[in-house]
């Protein structure tokens, strides 16, 4: 019997391990043979559009499949992170949208760097402005008996300075738009809640990290810190009692959980980051007296506020209240999610709520208040 050449051997080899390399994204897509991590971040969602005669003549079938197959073949997570590693590895770009490596591992958004350094100030003038305007609604809040407080969280650049990269560094004369913020918000007397100021003071002395390496929010324990003072100082401020939360016990983790690595999630690497260990607080929510009902507080502000929202804060201490996330969608435990641009009129809507709390942080000075003294202060025909 003629035995095959060994080049002839080798061609069909290389011939079917190529073929079976093309046809294992459909065999996954279709068996499920692995089981990759899933992606983190925003994930594109196209919808599997249904052939017609109708949708083929005007290739919206078309368009639909290639959409639809693009985003959902087998194995897609594996490939977009062998692609995202690949470019980190050889070009040390991260395809994570505006995502900086600092110094020692630090990962930070730019957006708390340019903060940091004060290349995102806005001018004196524009904080006046917004403070001013603010002061207004706090005024009208309070000549109804209702209260605002303004809560600054901490920044990346800002608490991790010496991690930065040295493009951002601070050299401690050019204009910031977090120390201008603060001081107007003080000269107008309006209520304050610095988060950035507290964990600075306590950073060198805190049982537990306040911030993690390859997250961009403070961390769960700083949360839970932040929480419990929060809810403490819109009592006070309010002059009425609120549920409280009763620490049970504190969990350590050398594996980030919740948040503390959002950062990393969303650049989809093959490889895990170095992390440190983190402290996870375990809490009850103690209820109010029989017969006690909370204010009903607004919560407007930025990402740093949804950590409280997902466990449950409107549900168990800000009862009745609402997050109007960036001012922009409304977010009601239990409802569907509305939009902010839907309200008619934005101010009578505000002044349904005892309590205004605007929370944000360092680098959303920019938009501060997120349009809201815009909304409330607009005239009405």
């Amino acid at each position: 019997m003629k035995v095959a050449p060994k080049d002839t051997i080798l061609k069909n080899a290389l011939f079917g391990l190529v073929l079976a390399l093309l046809l294992l994204p459909w065999l996954e897509q279709n068996e499920r043979i692995f089981e990759p991590k899933p992606l983190g971040g925003v994930q594109p969602n196209s919808q599997n559009v249904k052939f017609s005669a109708a949708q083929w003549r005007s290739a919206k079938f078309q368009e639909g499949q290639e959409a639809y197959i693009r985003d959902h073949f087998g194995l897609r997570p594996f490939m977009v992170r062998f692609y995202n590693e690949l470019f980190d590895r050889l070009f040390g770009e991260y395809q994570a949208n505006g995502v900086i490596m600092g110094k020692d591992g630090y990962l930070f958004e730019e957006g708390y760097l340019l903060a940091a350094s004060g290349q995102d100030y806005i001018g004196l003038d524009s904080i006046s402005k917004l403070v001013l305007d603010l002061h207004l609604i706090e005024q009208d809040l309070v000549r109804q008996g209702k209260h605002l407080l303004v809560c600054l969280a901490p920044g990346k650049g800002s608490f991790f300075p010496d991690k930065m990269p040295d493009a951002y560094h601070f050299n401690g004369s050019t204009a910031r738009n977090y120390p201008d913020f603060v001081g107007m918000l003080r000269a107008e007397k309006i209520p304050l809640f610095d988060v950035q100021d507290w964990f600075l003071k306590m950073k060198a002395t805190a049982k537990y990290p306040l911030y993690p390496r390859t997250g961009i929010h403070w961390s769960s324990y700083g949360e839970y810190l932040v929480t419990d003072s929060l809810i403490k100082k819109v009592s006070a401020l309010a002059q009425k009692p609120f549920p409280s939360l009763k620490l049970t016990r504190i969990e350590q983790d050398h594996t980030p959980r919740d948040r503390d690595d959002d950062i990393e999630l969303g650049m989809n690497l093959l490889r895990n980051l170095p992390d440190f260990k983190m402290a996870y607080p375990k809490f009850k929510v103690q209820p109010l007296k029989a017969g006690q009902k909370p204010p009903r507080v607004l919560v407007i502000g930025d990402s740093f506020y949804y950590g409280m929202y997902n466990w449950g804060m409107m549900n168990n201490v800000f009862k009745g209240g609402e997050f109007w996330y960036y001012n922009h969608e409304r977010l009601v435990p239990g409802k569907e999610t509305t939009y902010i641009k839907d309200i008619k009129n934005y101010s009578e809507e505000v002044g349904q709520f005892d309590m205004v709390v605007l929370l944000l942080t360092e680098a959303n000075l920019p938009r501060f208040g997120f349009g809201m003294q815009q909304a409330y202060l607009r005239k009405k025909p």
